[in-house]
């Protein structure tokens, strides 16, 4: 882990995303792109500030003052906090897209605020944000507001082991080792599509098998839906991260179809990181 994308509105949500992943890029030794997305008019562009520096032909709006100061101000902050950062301020006319900007700055993991889906803020509205979780070519660590927490010890890992999700589980593993975590592997057993254990125990041992840690537990909830028995064992272990893999633009894998994850990313409270099947 290199370079982290952290999209602000400078909410109070988007401010626990930043402390989150502040502690995040002291951890990897990684660098932070701080992105804002500021409404213009349709002849605007986009410009990389670096060190708050503007950028020739920038208008001086009120509001795009406000956010270059803001942006320094979280410069700053990192730069007090040991983690170099740049500031990007992008002017968007409508037709920019968030994950453009992950292949432009070689980014290799997102922290995220998101209002869910009763927010008022339009960049970090539930909407924007399970557009991002649904495109991103990298895992994407969706935080709400109150999750300031900076210590996450127990990630649960919910899947149907039917498929090979070995790959996208190495991130998991990753993320779960530069934090010190314990991975709680998951599956919901469900009436409609109903395993006994022993069977639900073997898909999961034999995926255990491959897993380059020996440390994570294996978990069977039974519950009337998946989102449900994800939402019941989070709180009966106090969870502090949901990982989940998707299939990307093509749709999320199988178990966890793509109402119930960005179900998750709106309600929960718990935060949600989500890694892309086809990751590299």
């Amino acid at each position: 882990m290199k370079n982290i994308l952290v999209p602000t509105d400078f909410s109070d949500c988007a401010s626990a995303a930043a402390k989150v992943a502040l502690d995040i890029a002291k951890k990897a030794q990684a660098e932070i792109y701080f992105l804002h997305m500021h409404e213009t008019a349709p002849e605007g562009g986009h410009a990389h500030m670096h060190g708050g520096g503007q950028s020739g032909g920038m208008q001086h709006h009120s509001h795009e003052g406000h956010a270059k100061s803001e942006l320094d101000k979280l410069i700053r902050n990192a730069e007090k906090n040991g983690v170099q950062a740049k500031p990007v301020l992008v002017r968007n006319t409508g037709n920019e897209r968030l994950v453009s900007y992950i292949d432009g700055y070689n980014i290799d993991f997102v922290v995220m605020g998101s209002h869910g889906a009763s927010g008022l803020k339009e960049f970090l509205s539930g909407s924007v944000t399970q557009r991002i979780v649904r495109e991103s070519p990298v895992p994407v660590l969706v935080i709400k507001n109150g999750n300031k927490k900076l210590e996450f010890k127990n990630i649960i890992f919910a899947s149907s082991f039917e498929e090979d999700v070995h790959k996208p589980f190495l991130k998991i593993v990753e993320f779960a080792d530069l934090i010190n975590a314990h991975i709680h592997l998951l599956y919901v057993n469900m009436p409609y599509n109903f395993k006994e254990t022993d069977e639900a125990i073997t898909s999961m041992q034999t995926f255990h098998k491959k897993c380059p840690r020996g440390t994570c537990s294996i978990n069977i909830f039974n519950a009337l839906n998946e989102e449900r028995g994800i939402q019941k064992f989070a709180e009966s272990i106090n969870a502090d991260v949901i990982a989940l893999t998707t299939h990307g633009r093509s749709g999320f894998m199988k178990l966890m179809s793509r109402s119930i994850t960005e179900s998750l990313v709106n309600h929960s409270s718990v935060p949600v990181l989500s890694v892309n099947i086809n990751v590299e």
